[in-house]
């Protein structure tokens, strides 16, 4: 199973602070479909029920403030996971 980086993550991040709609609307997208099996971030940006779906509709400033805190939660985790973490398919990387 192929999940979103937190590079991937950081893109998403950085469309939203730039404020471009349309950008941030294609950028979810394209990034839905090259990763469909990641839950995590399907919650948060795909789909008609999901949070960036929300804030397309309402514009509402809270839900933006919500989205970014759970995008850089999910990076931190992902940053963890690609470093070092538990989850990892070698358990040491000496030979």
């Amino acid at each position: 199973m192929v999940l979103a980086s937190h590079h991937v993550i950081g893109d998403i991040l950085e469309t939203i602070e730039g404020g471009d709609l349309r950008k941030l609307q294609d950028i979810c997208t394209k990034f839905c479909e090259r990763y469909p099996l990641d839950d995590a971030l399907r919650r948060i940006i795909c789909g008609a029920d999901s949070k960036i779906s929300e804030y397309l509709i309402s514009r509402d400033e809270k839900i933006l403030e919500d989205i970014k805190s759970e995008l850089g939660e999910l990076m931190k985790i992902r940053k963890m996971e690609t470093s070092g973490g538990e989850r990892l398919w070698f358990k040491d990387r000496r030979p």
